[in-house]
């Protein structure tokens, strides 16, 4: 049994990124920058309006001049023809480019327009009006050249937009890992089935399909096999053609815990089994370096939350680490207790908990009523993970804790 950190630093050495892909901008939400993203603009690209009105010269507005002539109309996709000079106005939409000479635009809700023989003039409701009011300056947001979105970044669909501003028809990133799921034991029926006595649905499964999927990975879903040797060795070689297999149940140390000797016989090197976590502490992980390609195995404990533990410590950063997110360790936040609590053993425990709002400044955390690892039922209500160092029972209310979210 090794430490947690341990078992980190040998996943990291054994984890690699996966090839590098170009995906178009319309299919790259949840994609990990591979290189950063320069803009090939200025934005905005020119000095524009950000109102309906009429540009103006700010010191004839300050020195009282308050009925211009309107010497041209300016719209969204034109260009200005005349500079402004003193005594003059242009009408100005929304997203239209300054002309010359003006510093500032009047809203057209502060303005009246009248026609007279010698054309159309404004005249200003407002006494004052400040240098820069209502335009905004070519550049302000982000200049040529300059890096928009970090190599590393997680791709969102809000970063579409800015994506497609600055010319990125597609990016540069790793290849999505392929991942196969599949539980074993005598004891699982389908999710679907009702159990007969001394069977259990099974909820692993279709809670590490989904947890995969989360990450927008492909996954294939090899059913369940029970404790027999041939099937778990076929439905493993199945598994092994994915970039990640995830084993749930059977890599304990019971009689019918068979996965590990079947991962050996199949050429899956061993980095590390058993870590001292609670729960969680049969995790198994090894690689396989078949068809010049690494498959990365975990084998999970077959309790649920124990398996989700194992997912969240480690597949997670497995995943992080083959799509090239610069992330570099689990993602976690420090706070303090809200409550008391206690735990036992020898063992960092990690505990099912949520996040407490309240008007202070200081992240709190509040562990959940949790009854081990089969109790799924606490964790509809937890958002993350408290963890509790290992050698110590009671934590007072204000504890220093690390919590790591599930999302």
């Amino acid at each position: 049994m090794i430490p947690v950190e341990q078992a980190f630093q040998l996943l990291d050495e054994n984890v690699t990124p996966l090839p590098l892909t170009n995906v178009p901008l319309a299919s790259s939400v949840g994609s990990v920058l591979a290189s950063e993203i320069l803009s090939d603009v200025n934005s905005p690209p020119h000095d524009k309006s950000m109102m309906d009105g009429f540009a103006v010269r700010s010191d004839d507005v300050n020195n009282g001049r308050k009925n211009l002539s309107i010497i041209e109309t300016i719209i969204a996709g034109d260009w200005p023809q005349h500079p402004i000079e003193s005594g003059q106005a242009s009408r100005i939409m929304t997203g239209a480019p300054l002309p010359n000479n003006a510093d500032a635009v009047v809203m057209v809700e502060q303005t009246e327009t009248e026609a007279t023989d010698t054309g159309q003039r404004v005249q200003l409701l407002i006494d004052s009006i400040s240098p820069e009011k209502n335009i905004l300056r070519q550049g302000v947001n982000f200049k040529t050249g300059q890096t928009v979105l970090p190599q590393g970044h997680i791709v969102r669909a809000t970063d579409i937009g800015l994506m497609a501003e600055v010319g990125a028809a597609s990016i540069s990133t790793r290849e999505k890992p392929t991942v196969a799921v599949l539980p074993t034991g005598n004891e699982l029926v389908s999710h679907q089935m009702k159990p007969l006595r001394g069977q259990i649905r099974n909820s692993n499964g279709p809670m590490l399909v989904a947890l995969a999927q989360q990450f927008g990975l492909g996954v294939t879903d090899l059913g369940s096999s029970v404790d027999d040797p041939d099937q778990l060795a076929n439905l493993i070689k199945a598994g092994l053609t994915h970039d990640i297999l995830l084993l749930s149940g059977g890599v304990s140390a019971g009689t019918m815990d068979l996965v590990p000797g079947i991962l050996k016989d199949l050429g899956v090197v061993e980095i590390f089994h058993k870590v001292a976590i609670k729960p969680g502490k049969p995790i198994w992980f090894g690689v396989n370096n078949s068809e010049g390609r690494k498959r990365y195995v975990f084998g999970l404990p077959g309790n649920p939350v124990s398996s989700l533990v194992g997912f969240h410590l480690f597949v997670r950063r497995a995943i992080e680490k083959m799509l090239g997110s610069q992330i570099g360790q689990i993602p976690s936040e420090h706070g303090v207790l809200h409550t008391a609590h206690e735990t036992r053993g020898n063992r960092p425990t990690f505990w099912p908990g949520k996040r407490v709002v309240d008007e202070q400044t200081i992240r709190k955390f509040e562990p959940l009523v949790w009854r081990g690892s089969s109790d799924l039922f606490a964790l509809a209500e937890a958002e993350g993970l408290i963890r509790f160092q290992e050698n110590t029972t009671a934590h007072p209310a204000g504890e220093k804790v690390e919590f790591f979210p599930f999302a």
